[in-house]
């Protein structure tokens, strides 16, 4: 996968999401919402907004295949993440809950014990990780979760389930390497802008444009990894 194709990917996202931007852009507020919001559950939260979200990034996906074939994507598709094939979700999760352990590892490793308990305790009452050491948990996150970005696109594209799923991703990526390189540079560079921007601005603004530019940025990251997929897997 040459330079050339990531870009045409990249401008295919865009076109795909103007075709019907307002129902895909609701459908991210609502991915990340339930996502976001499952934090806020003690000890448990960060595990189970993994969980959560990595069926219903499959969903979103979905929404986007509808999208590309000319056709509005009813939001309902959201809903049909229960329905998912039960080795699939094993599946799912596993590549969302991996990259977090490895993260965690990470942070034990550099003596932040009290950044890992963290992610299983209050969000709202104890203390984070400093932003470089998050900043550091979050990159290993990415770089492992790039070896998974073609799972989800080929359960949603090619009709894989379970370990077929997880298989014929990890041999796309490895096909088409240049493909999650792109989502992980991507992915870093947006991560280091978040913790930057505040030493710019007012801790509330900053916190306000972060929000909004997360949104989109998770809107076209969803885009250009369909795209992306389509492109590996022959659609």
């Amino acid at each position: 996968m040459a330079l050339a194709d990531i870009l045409q990917a990249a401008a295919a996202a865009i076109a795909l999401i103007g075709a019907f931007p307002w129902r895909l852009l609701l459908a991210t507020v609502i991915f990340l919402v339930v996502a976001e919001g499952l934090m806020f559950i003690p000890r448990a939260g960060f595990v189970l907004k993994l969980c959560v979200a990595s069926l219903l990034a499959v969903q979103l996906l979905a929404m986007f295949r509808v999208a590309a074939l000319g056709e509005p994507p009813p939001l309902a598709i959201l809903l049909d993440a229960s329905y998912l094939p039960p080795a699939s979700m094993l599946v799912l999760w596993l590549c969302a809950l991996v990259p977090f352990a490895l993260g965690l590892a990470v942070l034990a490793a550099t003596g932040q014990g009290t950044g890992v308990r963290y992610f299983f305790g209050n969000i709202l009452r104890d203390k984070p990780p400093s932003p470089r050491a998050f900043l550091l948990f979050k990159a290993v996150m990415h770089v492992a979760a790039a070896v998974f970005t073609f799972v989800a696109p080929g359960i949603v594209l090619k009709g894989y389930i379970g370990w077929n799923a997880l298989e014929q991703g990890l041999v796309a990526a490895l096909l088409y390497w240049q493909a999650p390189l792109a989502v992980l540079l991507l992915s870093v560079a947006f991560d280091a802008f978040a913790t930057w921007l505040p030493k710019l601005l007012p801790a509330r603004a900053a916190g306000i444009v972060v929000l909004v530019l997360l949104l989109f940025f998770v809107l076209f990251l969803f885009a250009f990894t369909y795209t992306l997929s389509a492109g590996a897997f022959g659609i």
